[in-house]
């Protein structure tokens, strides 16, 4: 007899798996290895990154049978499918709530649609190795940036153009003891001017990153701790997607947490949400436009 799991069952499992995955995540290099992969797939949830990499660590860029079809390439005979969480939407009416309540009393007001998350199924996705067809409509990233310091120096102004397009004021001080600093009150980013072109990428991408993170998540009673964990992950990611490797210029990631394996699993979420926002913002300009 053939036992087959319910998608309930294969929920469940999916979940332990992840549970399982940021418990494993225990030193900086633990960290670091699940940033490098969560920049191949920075649009995927955290909680599927992690999914994907507990099933298939070789992993490089993934997609369903059907999106795979559509970039002309197909799925071999016989390829294992990676298993991710994909949510159940549904819609509810409600109405809402007229503003000038005596006038409108005996009216139910206006009728909104809101959708509602009712849970998570299973879906797969297949990795590029268990396809085959045409390499024409596969995004290529740029490699190799990090030996060439002409280009490094082109990419940080770059980078500091695209974000003083967003309104930030970017200063290039001398004589401080930090790398950079990011003035939640006036938005400006600070850089020093004698760091190498690499280090003053990372320092104004973990900025930029900081300025993302406060207007993405403003609630004043989360962690400095959390706030530089994200920041500094967020750089090592979009460096990542970038074709940069800064590991070397990052100080621990986990020294100074002291959270507990739950609380990282929410760096690990907003880490996902700010990279994929700054990611976006980036590929929004001719500059990057390699990066979607």
């Amino acid at each position: 007899m053939v036992f087959t799991m319910t998608n309930q069952e294969k929920t469940k499992e999916a979940l332990a798996k992840i549970e399982a995955a940021v418990e494993n995540i225990r030193t900086n290099e633990d960290w670091l290895q699940y940033l490098a992969f969560q920049a191949k797939f920075y649009r995927y949830s955290a909680r599927n990154v992690l999914l994907i990499r507990a099933q298939n660590p070789e992993a490089r860029y993934v997609k369903g049978y059907k999106a795979w079809r559509e970039l002309d390439r197909f799925v071999k005979k016989g390829a294992k499918g990676i298993a991710i969480l994909a949510p159940c939407i549904k819609k509810v009416e409600e109405y809402k709530e007229p503003a000038d309540k005596a006038e409108y009393q005996d009216k139910k007001g206006e009728k909104v649609t809101k959708n509602i998350l009712c849970g998570f199924t299973i879906k797969y996705v297949f990795d590029i190795a268990d396809t085959d067809g045409s390499d024409e409509h596969i995004p290529v990233l740029v490699k190799g940036l990090s030996g060439d310091s002409e280009a490094e120096k082109s990419l940080y102004e770059r980078l500091e153009a695209v974000i003083a397009a967003q309104g930030h004021i970017i200063r290039k001080v001398t004589g401080t003891a930090s790398k950079g600093s990011f003035n939640i009150s006036t938005g400006i980013i600070s850089i020093r001017d004698d760091l190498e072109a690499v280090q003053r990428i990372k320092t104004l991408l973990h900025e930029f990153a900081h300025a993302t993170d406060f207007t993405m998540n403003p609630d004043e009673n989360i962690s400095r701790p959390h706030r530089e964990l994200v920041a500094e992950s967020v750089a090592y990611i979009v460096a990542s997607r970038l074709g940069l490797d800064t590991s070397r210029y990052t100080s621990g990631y986990l020294a100074s947490w002291g959270g507990e394996a739950g609380e990282l699993a929410i760096v690990a979420d907003s880490a996902q949400k700010v990279a994929m926002k700054i990611i976006d913002t980036l590929a929004e300009s001719s500059y990057f436009a390699f990066l979607i």
